[in-house]
């Protein structure tokens, strides 16, 4: 629990821009293409901001970026199969 108060800026930024992105998903559930960059921004962001948050606390390691960047690259893959249905 201590950790997360340590770092309550950035989980805040990070469940704000989910709720965003979420409340995004929702507003344009009928448009496709509009889904498909909310995704990819989505995605983008993710990444982003793990590796932003972990170079912040000097814990940045090439497998925690790859760990980032393939799972955001993993979902919005994920995200953009079942939107192309």
């Amino acid at each position: 629990m201590r950790n997360i108060k340590e770092h309550i800026v950035e989980y805040l930024i990070l469940f704000v821009a989910i709720f965003v992105f979420l409340l995004l998903f929702f507003i344009f559930r009928f448009d496709k293409n509009s889904l498909g960059i909310i995704s990819a921004l989505a995605s983008v962001f993710y990444i982003l901001w793990g590796i932003i948050h972990h170079v912040l606390r000097d814990r940045l390691t090439k497998s925690i970026f790859f760990e980032y960047v393939l799972f955001g690259s993993l979902v919005f893959l994920l995200l953009y199969t079942v939107l192309s249905f």
